[in-house]
């Protein structure tokens, strides 16, 4: 049975506890963190060293794995097992761990954990078996209430243009962005509120010189600034291939963005198609509106060209980017 994250830790929080779960997805920081808590609420510090075992699926075999959660807690209510890669373990293994689920011990509250959930009948029983719950990787548009409500359950607020440059420094992997807002908490202190300005000092990164600004700009047509932010970047480290992806994405957004108007669809549906928070939709709306389709056409060709030079010529990045830039703010 599926559920969710939300009832998975009510459910824990009121002392109740299923004995098989399986926890699966590209999102590891999540899992991770459903395993910790599981581990906090349904055993004592005290028992864990009697009562908790943690099995590799790379180092341990199934019959291993079965007798452990078989084994009876020691002076405790229960015994608490966790598998993690449990797709890296084999398919006998797997197969013992399947006749298990069948009839768990009452004792112990295994808990399988994996990247992807594996494939055949087995893996089909296990997850009919156990209470399931797949962590995907968050969308962009949801990287932004995520990171509201990690920082709300300590009662902080921050600002949607720091969520934007805070996004666009540690990307959308939560493990990066916990470590940053991490960082942040500690920066400001018995303050409530979080900024751009705490951002730049906490990432390490100017808000002159991102590659939203440099996006920006560059969606304004102001050549000026545009080649600025971009000569600043490269002399910071930053990739060019990334800067040029992130231009490629800019566009498609602009053009997609424009082909959604024309259909009469509602911001809400725009956010939700294009994958982007509503707040930076007129954002988008005012740059695309710089642009005829034409030239949007052109655009993407320009960025084709500058993806094959990056990748195959002998022009110095630098100059490839430089040259994109001039193209795409053309008027």
């Amino acid at each position: 049975m599926s559920v969710t994250e939300r009832s998975l830790k009510e459910k824990w929080a009121a002392g109740k506890f299923d004995p098989l779960y399986l926890f699966y997805g590209q999102e590891d920081f999540i899992i991770d963190g459903l395993v910790d808590t599981l581990i906090s609420k349904a055993i004592s510090k005290e028992e864990k060293d009697f009562n908790l075992d943690i099995l590799y699926g790379s180092e341990i075999e199934g019959s291993h794995i079965v007798n452990t959660a078989l084994a009876y807690p020691m002076m405790a209510e229960r015994r608490v097992v966790i598998i993690k890669n449990a797709h890296l373990i084999d398919q006998s293994g797997i197969s013992l761990i399947e006749k298990y689920t069948q009839n768990p011990s009452v004792t112990t509250v295994l808990v399988i954990t994996a990247g992807t959930r594996g494939q055949g009948k087995a893996w089909n029983q296990i997850k009919k078996n156990c209470i399931t719950f797949e962590a995907k990787k968050l969308y962009d548009n949801k990287i932004p209430d995520w990171i509201r409500g990690h920082l709300a359950e300590r009662k902080v607020t921050i600002s949607s243009e720091a969520i934007q440059l805070l996004q666009g420094s540690a990307g959308n992997s939560l493990r990066n962005l916990h470590s940053e807002l991490n960082k942040l908490m500690a920066n400001i202190g018995s303050e409530k509120h979080i900024d751009t300005q705490d951002v730049e000092k906490v990432v390490g990164i100017s808000r002159q010189y991102n590659i939203f600004e440099l996006c920006d700009a560059v969606g304004k047509k102001n050549l000026s600034d545009g080649l600025h932010i971009l000569n600043n970047m490269l002399q910071l480290g930053e990739s060019p291939v990334g800067i040029l992806a992130m231009l490629i994405r800019h566009f498609f957004i602009l053009g997609k963005l424009l082909e959604l108007e024309l259909k009469r669809r509602r911001p809400d549906e725009i956010a939700k198609a294009l994958k982007i928070h509503p707040y930076f939709i007129k954002n988008y709306r005012t740059q695309a509106m710089k642009y005829e389709r034409e030239q949007l056409k052109s655009a993407y060709q320009h960025l084709l060209e500058a993806d094959q030079h990056l990748k195959t010529s002998y022009q110095r990045p630098k100059l490839v980017l430089e040259l994109l830039l001039i193209k795409l703010t053309a008027s």
